[in-house]
């Protein structure tokens, strides 16, 4: 696979200026945060591909284990930040995005899907703790915009004797819908509006464009398999704080 000049790199810098510029032409008061985030991503980047060379090169289980694990502690901290109104929500989406992972790795290893080695599990984990997080934060926040709005609804069935997992079924139900809705527009129109980052970067490295379609097939399912899964888990796992904080 062909290497990026450092000075070419540098060259494609040039198209942040493009926000930012639009950022000071429309008084939008964002420049200075796109500039610092890009930074920020770049650095994260650059630490991050030394570290995954490392974890590669000394192949060991623990490593890849505990790398795995941090990315799971982050990601359910992201996560937290737009559940704050739910105590536990950083072990809550931990808990979910592990479960997640879980499943996912041990699918793939058990049906030899890919091998045992860090420079396959590491990635796709990578795909599948990302879009969990992204769920994860999405069910939080959606949840309390369900429980606003259908506060009345539960408190008059349990008024007639529901207990609160069945007066707060329909709020569940909605919170998971709207949390899967991403996925599955994105299940729609690959490969018809865009090619996946995956499938993209198998086929840059030189691989069959079908054993990349294989590769990005096990991501889509496995995506849409694992956030089903978080989304669920967040739910059941936040609604009782609901009654718990009193906050009706």
């Amino acid at each position: 696979m062909k290497d990026i000049s450092h000075a070419a790199l540098l060259i494609t810098c040039i198209f942040i200026l493009i926000p930012i510029w639009v950022s000071y032409q429309q008084n939008l008061g964002i420049a200075r945060e796109i500039a610092l985030s890009t930074l920020r991503g770049a650095i994260q980047l650059i630490v991050i591909g030394y570290v995954i060379t490392y974890v590669f090169s000394i192949e060991s289980w623990y490593a890849l284990g505990l790398f795995i694990l941090t990315m799971i502690m982050i990601a359910g901290r992201n996560c937290a930040r737009r559940g704050k109104q739910f105590p536990h929500a950083f072990a809550i989406a931990s808990a979910a995005i592990l479960v997640a992972e879980v499943i996912s790795v041990s699918v793939w290893l058990m049906f030899d899907i890919i091998d045992a080695k860090a420079q396959y599990i590491l990635p796709m984990s990578g795909m599948i703790i990302g879009g969990s997080m992204i769920v994860a934060s999405v069910t939080f926040e959606r949840m309390l915009n369900e429980f606003k709005l259908t506060k009345q609804m539960i408190l008059a069935k349990l008024a007639l004797g529901a207990n609160p997992r069945q007066a707060c079924q329909e709020m569940i139900k909605a919170t998971v819908k709207a949390a899967l809705i991403p996925n599955i527009e994105t299940m729609k129109s690959t490969g018809l509006i865009h090619l996946p980052g995956m499938m993209t970067g198998v086929i840059i490295a030189g691989a069959s464009p079908i054993i990349a379609v294989k590769y990005q097939l096990v991501i889509l399912v496995s995506s849409m398999s694992t956030s089903a899964i978080t989304a669920l888990l967040v739910s059941f796992l936040s609604y009782p704080s609901f009654f718990k904080q009193k906050m009706f």
